[in-house]
């Protein structure tokens, strides 16, 4: 866990602590065929690679209601993400 030594081991501890309080406040999703099948449309629609075009299907299927803001630094996942309304994080590359 502290590869390198570049830690010490109460830097270690914190960090592992932070990172547990920060995965409590995440929702995730399971890759379903029904989001596979979503992520080969948007592929297809925005000339995503297949990872990206996962990530925007997943960020779809839980914005359904709700403002959520897209973190991402890839120009055609941005593309994609900003027709389909979604606030995008940093504002500009």
């Amino acid at each position: 866990m502290r590869k390198g030594g570049r830690l010490t081991p109460t830097q270690l501890r914190r960090g592992l602590d932070d990172l547990e309080n920060l995965w409590r406040g995440i929702d995730s999703h399971a890759v379903s065929d029904a989001l596979l099948a979503k992520a080969a449309e948007s592929a297809r629609a925005h000339s995503l690679r297949a990872y990206d075009a996962v990530h925007l299907s997943g960020a779809l299927s839980f914005a359904a209601g709700e403002e959520l803001e897209v973190a991402c630094w890839d120009k055609e996942l941005r593309e994609a993400a900003r027709k389909h309304g979604f606030a995008l994080i940093p504002k500009h590359l």
